[in-house]
Parts: C-alpha cells; sequence; structure tokens
C-alpha cells in the first residue's frame, strides 16, 4: 500500500504536537495552525516567549510539553 499522497494532512495516522512560537512571523503561525486543524488528533501549542526556535527560546515549556505527549 502506498502512503499518503504529498500534502494530506488528514492521512497522518499518530497523535501529533504542533508547536508554535507566538512570537515567530505570521505565515508561520498560520502554517502551524492549518497543521493542527487539519491532522487527526492533533494538538496545537503557542508558546508566547518563542520566535521559530522554541527549543532554544522556550526550552523548559517545550520539555514540560513533550515529555508527557511523548509518554501517552
Amino acid at each position: 500500500s502506498q502512503g499518503p499522497a504529498a500534502g494530506d494532512l488528514a492521512a497522518v495516522p499518530v497523535p501529533t504536537l504542533v508547536g508554535v512560537g507566538k512570537l515567530d512571523i505570521a505565515d508561520f503561525q498560520d502554517i502551524a495552525r492549518r497543521y493542527a486543524a487539519e491532522i487527526p488528533d492533533a494538538t496545537l501549542v503557542e508558546f508566547a516567549t518563542a520566535a521559530h526556535l522554541v527549543a532554544l527560546d522556550a526550552p523548559d515549556e517545550l520539555t514540560a510539553l513533550l515529555v508527557p505527549f511523548l509518554a501517552r
């Protein structure tokens, strides 16, 4: 069987955590919101103090969300 067509977000079969920095440019915020809306079982997390590099700008907040998400 073949995988999903390129760009078919509705075909993502796993729980997905979509993170975006609230200080990132509007286009990237829009993309993250679209991913979260179109991927089944997706959760959007917006990091208030982060720009594009969430892991560098908000590492503690990212870890606090990522560890329990991965433990599910």
